[in-house]
């Protein structure tokens, strides 16, 4: 064997996978994942190292087997090996940094007579406004001689089918200096997609269209946000659910579509290979099942960057914790209502049916056609083109409305910050159209987020209080009442579910005097009011004023209509 030739090696996220590349000096010939104790992935290495450097396989196959002695030797600490900033760790699929941004696009050669998928890496560096494209051989990628960007995790090779999004004629006209389109201009093709295909609620249709034009958008570029949104598209048979995630497929970057997926499969699909899931029949997971919990776990950690999915899994006799990487943005179509926690996590796309003359859903929907191949093209050039924008425009705060707060912001921030970029370069009035649609979505969130149960309960705590009823008033009276208002709703109600009930809002009870136990006399009608903006109430509270002074016995309201003496 050449003195030149060297395998370097390095660990790919379990006891048995390496990452070997192959050098001749300084010169790359060959890199990949392997199973490196498996004798049929050491021989497929070989072969490949032995056509491009022109030696024996059994020679590169001798270093290999070096290599499993390496690496089942236990691992020793490192003299003064220093830290990694940890923002220098980026996935390889799509990546946006201060000094480039980059695509990963599987590509397909003949290998051995072969079909073989491989990695290509298309490169905008921000610095010098460079275009490159290389396959993906190394672990990092220099951005300058004392500054590196690591990929992790590192994916296992392409299957020779898997689509690549991004076509071959528009990646190389885009190397050779071939730009997209104008944004807006690529926001309203998007809006065009929906609107040709689906029928939305009348009063609600143009602005939610342009929220899912912007959501599309929003899949790649996603990376450089710290949260994304979720959809959560819902309404009855056959209101257009599963065609929604069917035009979003053919949009989105990356989709990853399905309908029965296993929690094992999912949080290994979205760790090895990231990108846009969108869940049908969503429905399940309201079920008890071990699967659907897992599945929602998983939902619940891919929401923020930084909260990986936490498995043990199996080595040798023992477990290994070990962490999946699930961010992203992700779809989720149901008939009923998604969980709470997840619920709160999704912007809601209310599907309306269809009129029985309309078009839209006989249109056969092809996304092999020119039309979505083009527009699938310029959106991966708008994410490389723009890449040093996305940072500046996730740090934006000035385009959230005062109104939408805590996770409603998280929701809402990305699109809107969108929006006002696509608006400058020519969508006039977007941004004011998509804030009033946000905070309009959100006050119905809100709406459905609080129970009629809980609302009727806590009007009747508001009464009281107004009346300065509230000093001596207890669960046993609120419940009391509330079966006077609506037996059927309260028959099953314990005192203890309507204290646990309203300490959700923050209406506390606190210990009394005497014999009364425990009261509502500390509430306010400042915490009420609180509690009115946030959800979205009604509780029928005065204007102003301090609450009256009474006596700790609390005191029945009158019937509707009649005076108290």
């Amino acid at each position: 064997m050449s003195d030149d030739l060297l395998l370097e090696w390095s660990r790919n996220g379990s006891a048995r996978t390496v990452r070997v590349t192959a050098k001749l000096g300084t010169e790359l010939v060959h890199a990949d994942a392997l199973d490196i104790a498996r004798a049929s992935s050491r021989t497929r290495f070989a072969k490949a190292v032995a056509e491009k450097a022109g030696v024996e396989p059994g020679e590169v196959e001798a270093q290999l087997l070096g290599i499993i002695d390496e690496a089942n030797k236990p691992k020793a600490p490192t003299a003064n090996a220093g830290t990694l900033d940890l923002s220098r760790i980026v996935r390889p699929e799509l990546f946006h940094t201060p000094e480039v941004s980059g695509v990963l696009v599987p590509t397909v050669v003949i290998d051995g007579g072969k079909p073989r998928g491989r990695w290509e890496l298309l490169l905008r560096w921000h610095t010098d406004g460079r275009r490159e494209r290389r396959e993906l051989l190394e672990s990092s990628i220099e951005l300058s001689p004392d500054l590196r960007s690591w990929f992790h995790p590192m994916p296992g090779e392409p299957e020779p089918t898997m689509k690549g999004g991004w076509s071959r004629d528009s990646r190389d006209a885009w190397v050779d200096g071939e730009n997209a389109s104008n944004p807006a201009e690529i926001w309203r093709r998007c809006c065009e997609r929906f609107s040709l295909y689906l029928d939305f609620a009348p009063e609600s249709a143009e602005r939610t269209i342009a929220a899912l034009a912007l959501w599309a958008m929003f899949t790649y570029v996603f990376s450089a946000w710290p949260s994304v949104p979720y959809l959560a598209v819902g309404g009855a048979k056959n209101t257009g659910k599963t065609r929604l995630l069917d035009v979003l497929k053919s949009l989105c970057f990356r989709p990853v579509a399905s309908s029965n997926i296993t929690a094992a499969c999912l949080f290994r699909t979205l760790h090895e290979r990231g990108g846009t899931l969108l869940l049908d029949e969503a429905e399940r997971l309201r079920e008890g099942t071990p699967d659907a919990g897992e599945i929602r776990s998983v939902l619940l950690s891919g929401y923020k960057r930084g909260s990986p999915a936490t498995r043990l899994e199996k080595v040798g006799d023992t477990f290994r914790r070990i962490e999946f990487d699930v961010f992203g943005p992700k779809a989720l179509a149901s008939i009923a209502s998604l969980p709470d926690a997840l619920a709160s996590r999704c912007i809601r796309i209310p599907m309306f049916r269809a009129a029985p003359d309309s078009a839209n859903p006989r249109r056969r929907l092809d996304d092999e056609s020119g039309e979505w191949g083009d527009l699938r093209d310029d959106l991966h050039v708008l994410a490389l083109e723009h890449g040093a924008t996305w940072a500046q425009l996730a740090a934006r705060e000035d385009v959230v409305p005062v109104s939408l707060a805590n996770r409603d912001f998280e929701l809402w921030q990305p699109l809107l910050a969108l929006a006002s970029w696509v608006e400058e370069h020519g969508a006039t009035g977007l941004l004011r159209a998509m804030q009033a649609h946000a905070e309009s979505v959100a006050a119905d969130g809100r709406d459905d987020g609080t129970s009629e149960a809980d609302e009727t309960l806590l009007r009747i705590v508001a009464e009281a209080v107004a009346d300065g009823r509230h000093y001596g008033l207890r669960a046993a009276d609120v419940l009391r009442r509330a079966v006077e208002l609506d037996g059927v709703g309260f028959a099953k109600w314990s005192e203890r579910g309507v204290t646990a009930a309203l300490k959700r809002y923050g209406v506390r009870t606190h210990k009394g005097t005497g014999n009364t136990g425990r009261t509502f006399a500390k509430v306010t009608l400042a915490l009420l009011r609180r509690i009115e903006s946030a959800y979205g109430l009604d509780l029928g509270l005065p204007v102003g004023g301090n609450v009256p002074q009474c006596t700790a016995t609390y005191r029945e309201p009158a019937p509707l209509g009649q005076k108290t003496g």
